[in-house]
Protein backbone atom coordinates (compact mmCIF):
# COMPACT_ATOMS: atom_id res chain seq x y z
CA UNK A 1 0.00 0.00 0.00
CA UNK A 2 1.87 3.14 -0.51
CA UNK A 3 -0.17 6.87 -1.95
CA UNK A 4 -1.01 5.51 -5.40
CA UNK A 5 -4.45 5.03 -3.23
CA UNK A 6 -4.93 8.35 -3.91
CA UNK A 7 -4.70 8.78 -7.41
CA UNK A 8 -7.57 9.92 -9.82
CA UNK A 9 -7.18 5.96 -11.80
CA UNK A 10 -11.18 4.39 -11.37
CA UNK A 11 -9.44 1.06 -10.27
CA UNK A 12 -7.07 2.15 -7.71
CA UNK A 13 -9.83 4.80 -6.02
CA UNK A 14 -11.83 1.42 -6.06
CA UNK A 15 -9.00 -0.82 -4.55
CA UNK A 16 -8.63 1.94 -2.29
CA UNK A 17 -11.93 1.89 -0.92
CA UNK A 18 -11.80 -1.68 -1.10
CA UNK A 19 -9.29 -1.98 1.77
CA UNK A 20 -11.66 0.36 3.81
CA UNK A 21 -14.23 -1.94 3.39
CA UNK A 22 -12.34 -4.80 4.35
CA UNK A 23 -10.74 -2.87 7.20
CA UNK A 24 -14.13 -1.61 8.39
CA UNK A 25 -15.36 -4.91 8.36
CA UNK A 26 -12.83 -6.32 11.37
CA UNK A 27 -9.91 -7.12 9.03
CA UNK A 28 -7.36 -5.97 11.62
CA UNK A 29 -3.77 -6.71 10.22
CA UNK A 30 -5.35 -5.12 7.61
CA UNK A 31 -6.05 -1.75 9.28
CA UNK A 32 -2.59 -1.98 10.98
CA UNK A 33 -0.71 -2.26 7.88
CA UNK A 34 -2.87 0.46 6.57
CA UNK A 35 -1.98 2.94 9.39
CA UNK A 36 1.27 1.78 9.28
CA UNK A 37 1.81 2.97 5.64
CA UNK A 38 -0.20 5.96 6.44
CA UNK A 39 2.12 7.11 9.55
CA UNK A 40 4.46 9.40 7.69
CA UNK A 41 1.14 10.93 6.21
CA UNK A 42 -0.16 11.51 9.94
CA UNK A 43 3.24 13.31 11.10
CA UNK A 44 2.99 15.55 8.13
CA UNK A 45 -0.44 16.44 9.02
CA UNK A 46 0.54 16.77 12.45
CA UNK A 47 3.51 19.05 11.73
CA UNK A 48 1.02 21.28 9.61
CA UNK A 49 -1.17 22.24 12.23
CA UNK A 50 1.39 22.44 15.35
CA UNK A 51 4.30 23.56 13.43
CA UNK A 52 7.14 21.23 14.82
CA UNK A 53 7.92 17.01 13.70
CA UNK A 54 6.48 15.19 16.55
CA UNK A 55 8.71 12.96 19.19
CA UNK A 56 6.54 9.56 18.22
CA UNK A 57 7.74 8.04 21.37
CA UNK A 58 6.40 10.36 23.81
CA UNK A 59 4.63 13.03 22.02
CA UNK A 60 0.88 13.39 23.09
CA UNK A 61 0.00 15.22 19.95
CA UNK A 62 0.91 12.05 18.14
CA UNK A 63 -0.65 10.13 20.22
CA UNK A 64 -4.18 12.14 19.93
CA UNK A 65 -3.06 12.48 16.04
CA UNK A 66 -2.93 8.29 15.18
CA UNK A 67 -5.89 7.81 17.36
CA UNK A 68 -7.88 10.44 15.22
CA UNK A 69 -6.46 8.80 12.17
CA UNK A 70 -7.98 5.30 13.48
CA UNK A 71 -11.54 7.31 14.03
CA UNK A 72 -11.76 8.79 10.62
CA UNK A 73 -10.94 4.89 9.29
CA UNK A 74 -14.08 3.80 11.51
CA UNK A 75 -16.01 6.77 10.80
CA UNK A 76 -15.54 7.56 6.94
CA UNK A 77 -18.36 7.27 4.87
CA UNK A 78 -17.95 6.94 0.86
CA UNK A 79 -20.75 8.10 -0.38
CA UNK A 80 -20.81 11.35 2.18
CA UNK A 81 -17.31 12.35 2.44
CA UNK A 82 -15.14 13.68 -0.39
CA UNK A 83 -11.75 12.05 0.46
CA UNK A 84 -10.33 9.81 3.00
CA UNK A 85 -7.51 12.42 3.19
CA UNK A 86 -8.92 15.71 3.69
CA UNK A 87 -12.00 13.61 6.05
CA UNK A 88 -8.81 12.40 8.42
CA UNK A 89 -7.02 15.74 8.24
CA UNK A 90 -10.03 16.88 9.14
CA UNK A 91 -10.59 14.82 11.72
CA UNK A 92 -6.95 14.76 13.13
CA UNK A 93 -7.56 18.63 13.41
CA UNK A 94 -10.20 18.67 15.44
CA UNK A 95 -9.23 16.15 17.63
CA UNK A 96 -5.79 18.22 18.21
CA UNK A 97 -7.87 21.82 18.78
CA UNK A 98 -10.13 19.23 21.62
CA UNK A 99 -7.13 17.87 23.32
CA UNK A 100 -5.30 21.91 23.38
CA UNK A 101 -8.60 23.64 24.66
CA UNK A 102 -8.81 20.72 27.50
CA UNK A 103 -5.03 21.40 28.20
CA UNK A 104 -4.76 24.72 28.23
CA UNK A 105 -3.36 25.53 31.83
CA UNK A 106 -4.73 28.93 32.07
CA UNK A 107 -7.35 30.94 30.23
CA UNK A 108 -5.23 33.37 28.27
CA UNK A 109 -7.02 35.30 25.68
CA UNK A 110 -5.62 35.66 22.02
CA UNK A 111 -5.76 39.35 21.69
CA UNK A 112 -7.74 40.69 18.40
CA UNK A 113 -4.84 42.77 18.07
CA UNK A 114 -3.81 40.34 15.70
CA UNK A 115 -6.35 41.59 13.39
CA UNK A 116 -5.78 45.21 14.22
CA UNK A 117 -2.39 45.32 12.06
CA UNK A 118 -0.63 47.90 10.19
CA UNK A 119 -1.51 49.56 7.09
CA UNK A 120 1.33 47.67 5.01
CA UNK A 121 1.04 43.94 6.47
CA UNK A 122 0.53 40.96 4.27
CA UNK A 123 -1.91 39.33 6.68
CA UNK A 124 -1.69 35.78 4.39
CA UNK A 125 2.32 36.09 5.05
CA UNK A 126 1.68 37.66 9.14
CA UNK A 127 -1.24 35.27 10.24
CA UNK A 128 -1.68 32.37 7.43
CA UNK A 129 1.69 31.06 6.39
CA UNK A 130 3.85 30.65 8.86
CA UNK A 131 4.38 27.43 10.52
CA UNK A 132 6.16 28.49 14.15
CA UNK A 133 4.99 27.17 16.94
CA UNK A 134 3.92 29.94 18.93
CA UNK A 135 0.29 31.08 20.14
CA UNK A 136 0.22 34.00 17.50
CA UNK A 137 0.82 31.11 14.57
CA UNK A 138 -1.05 28.01 16.05
CA UNK A 139 -3.16 26.07 14.20
CA UNK A 140 -5.88 26.98 16.07
CA UNK A 141 -6.15 30.60 15.38
CA UNK A 142 -5.52 30.31 12.13
CA UNK A 143 -8.36 28.06 11.46
CA UNK A 144 -10.57 30.90 13.29
CA UNK A 145 -9.32 33.29 11.07
CA UNK A 146 -9.54 31.33 8.12
CA UNK A 147 -13.35 31.10 9.07
CA UNK A 148 -13.75 34.76 9.77
CA UNK A 149 -11.62 35.60 6.32
CA UNK A 150 -14.67 33.25 4.45
CA UNK A 151 -17.39 34.89 6.69
CA UNK A 152 -16.05 38.65 5.94
CA UNK A 153 -16.03 37.54 2.16
CA UNK A 154 -19.54 36.51 1.77
CA UNK A 155 -20.15 40.40 3.03
CA UNK A 156 -17.44 42.02 0.21
CA UNK A 157 -15.23 42.48 3.02
CA UNK A 158 -11.98 41.39 3.86
CA UNK A 159 -9.88 41.74 7.30
CA UNK A 160 -7.88 44.80 5.87
CA UNK A 161 -11.28 46.48 5.28
CA UNK A 162 -11.61 46.38 9.71
CA UNK A 163 -8.18 48.49 9.59
CA UNK A 164 -10.04 51.44 9.37
CA UNK A 165 -12.91 50.38 11.53
CA UNK A 166 -12.00 49.37 14.16
CA UNK A 167 -12.37 51.69 17.43
CA UNK A 168 -10.13 52.06 19.44
CA UNK A 169 -11.77 52.95 22.52
CA UNK A 170 -13.03 50.59 24.69
CA UNK A 171 -16.29 52.51 24.71
CA UNK A 172 -16.37 51.97 21.16
CA UNK A 173 -15.64 48.77 21.36
CA UNK A 174 -18.39 48.00 23.75
CA UNK A 175 -21.10 50.07 22.20
CA UNK A 176 -20.31 47.61 18.94
CA UNK A 177 -20.02 44.31 21.15
CA UNK A 178 -23.35 45.17 22.50
CA UNK A 179 -25.01 45.92 19.23
CA UNK A 180 -23.31 42.49 17.25
CA UNK A 181 -24.73 40.45 20.74
CA UNK A 182 -28.16 41.88 19.85
CA UNK A 183 -28.26 40.80 15.95
CA UNK A 184 -26.46 37.52 16.92
CA UNK A 185 -28.81 36.41 19.84
CA UNK A 186 -31.83 37.47 17.98
CA UNK A 187 -32.99 34.76 15.05
CA UNK A 188 -35.30 37.67 13.39
CA UNK A 189 -32.04 39.88 13.15
CA UNK A 190 -29.38 37.51 12.91
CA UNK A 191 -31.50 35.71 9.90
CA UNK A 192 -32.40 39.20 8.32
CA UNK A 193 -28.52 39.93 8.34
CA UNK A 194 -27.26 36.39 6.90
CA UNK A 195 -29.97 37.27 4.73
CA UNK A 196 -29.51 40.68 2.98
CA UNK A 197 -25.53 40.39 3.83
CA UNK A 198 -25.81 44.03 5.66
CA UNK A 199 -26.84 45.02 9.19
CA UNK A 200 -30.60 45.79 9.97
CA UNK A 201 -31.33 48.80 10.66
CA UNK A 202 -34.71 49.31 10.38
CA UNK A 203 -35.38 46.59 12.90
CA UNK A 204 -32.34 47.11 15.41
CA UNK A 205 -33.14 50.53 15.85
CA UNK A 206 -36.29 48.77 18.44
CA UNK A 207 -33.41 47.27 20.53
CA UNK A 208 -30.82 49.56 20.48
CA UNK A 209 -30.48 53.47 21.33
CA UNK A 210 -27.61 54.17 19.10
CA UNK A 211 -27.93 56.31 16.07
CA UNK A 212 -27.80 54.83 12.50
CA UNK A 213 -25.16 56.96 11.85
CA UNK A 214 -22.87 55.34 14.47
CA UNK A 215 -24.09 52.11 13.67
CA UNK A 216 -22.88 52.79 9.78
CA UNK A 217 -19.89 54.27 10.95
CA UNK A 218 -18.63 51.54 12.80
CA UNK A 219 -20.38 48.93 9.91
CA UNK A 220 -17.39 46.83 9.23
CA UNK A 221 -16.88 46.00 12.71
CA UNK A 222 -19.85 45.04 14.10
CA UNK A 223 -20.33 42.36 11.14
CA UNK A 224 -17.30 41.13 12.16
CA UNK A 225 -18.21 40.85 15.75
CA UNK A 226 -21.45 39.05 14.47
CA UNK A 227 -19.54 36.90 12.51
CA UNK A 228 -17.71 35.21 15.62
CA UNK A 229 -20.67 35.83 17.81
CA UNK A 230 -22.79 33.67 15.87
CA UNK A 231 -20.43 30.81 14.86
CA UNK A 232 -18.12 28.57 16.04
CA UNK A 233 -15.28 30.61 16.56
CA UNK A 234 -14.06 30.06 20.37
CA UNK A 235 -10.68 31.26 20.13
CA UNK A 236 -12.30 35.05 18.81
CA UNK A 237 -14.95 34.93 21.11
CA UNK A 238 -12.44 35.21 23.99
CA UNK A 239 -11.37 38.53 22.81
CA UNK A 240 -14.74 39.88 23.07
CA UNK A 241 -15.49 38.56 26.68
CA UNK A 242 -11.86 40.32 27.84
CA UNK A 243 -13.24 43.69 26.50
CA UNK A 244 -16.14 43.29 28.09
Amino acid sequence: MNVSFWGKNRHEKESFLDILRRIKNGDKLLKEKFIGDYRPFIIKSLFRSTGRIPDIESSDEYSIALSAFNEAIDKFNEEKNCSFKSFSQQVMSRRLIDYRRSNRKNSKVYPFSYLEFEENDNFEERYLASNHHDQVYSFEIKEELYSLLSGLGKFGLSIKDLVSSTPKHRKSKLMCIKVARIIAENEILLSRFNKKKTIPYSKLIKYVDVSQRTIERNRKYIIALVIILSGDLDVLKNYIKDIE
